[in-house]
């Protein structure tokens, strides 16, 4: 049986020509067979129910790769949830429901 030779490697990243930061507090996601959607908004006006979003962009990939982005972001989310305390989503749901309510 051949030895298996664990190979560290280096990831190194080139910006391209136009990298950029956007602040998302909003998403909404599809799929086709092929591929995963996800849309990143940033909503800045809420009144009753007429909520106002700016779509910043939206990331289109392959199934597999948004299941290894999901155990990505999992991990991380956990590990902030280790240093800095549980994330409550209690909160900010209820804020989304009163918004609904005040129509």
């Amino acid at each position: 049986m051949p030895e298996s030779k664990d190979v560290s490697k280096t990831l190194n990243i080139v910006d391209s020509d136009k990298p950029f930061l956007i602040y998302c507090n909003s998403t909404t996601m599809g799929m086709t067979p092929w591929d995963i959607r996800i849309k990143f908004m940033e909503v800045f006006d809420v009144e009753g129910n007429n909520v106002l979003a700016k779509n910043h962009g939206t990331v289109v990939m392959s199934p597999g790769h948004a299941k290894a982005a999901l155990e990505a972001l999992q991990s991380t989310v956990k590990q902030y949830e280790e240093k800095f305390g549980e994330i409550d989503l209690t909160r900010i749901h209820s804020i989304i429901e009163a918004s609904k309510s005040t129509s």
